[in-house]
């Protein structure tokens, strides 16, 4: 599906530095981040660096890429007490403040 328009939500948990590199080199490599306008980096549980990088050096580089706002840092994912978040419901991520709004999946 295109993703044009959207704000990816990335997070993940004890997969290793070298699943997070591959998965993001196959989607930026392969067009299927054209279009995304914004990024929300939830939680990356269980992480520890490899060759002295860590996680958030791995994201920084790899999403810079993408020129567009990104928010790290937020309550999502395999953390303790993550936060909910609908797929596919109107979203707005302001960098600058540091938020992520996002509509109900139900109304």
């Amino acid at each position: 599906p295109s993703l044009k328009g959207a704000i990816l939500l990335i997070e993940d948990v004890e997969k290793g530095l070298g699943h997070v590199d591959r998965n993001l080199t196959r989607l930026l490599k392969s067009g299927a981040l054209h279009g995304v306008v914004g990024v929300a980096v939830g939680q990356f549980t269980g992480f520890a660096s490899a060759r002295g990088v860590t996680v958030v050096e791995l994201l920084r580089e790899r999403l810079a890429h993408l020129a567009v706002p990104i928010l790290g840092g937020l309550p999502l994912g395999h953390g303790d007490r993550p936060v909910a978040v609908p797929v596919g419901t109107e979203a707005v991520l302001d960098a600058s403040s540091g938020t992520l709004s996002v509509a109900a999946a139900v109304r």
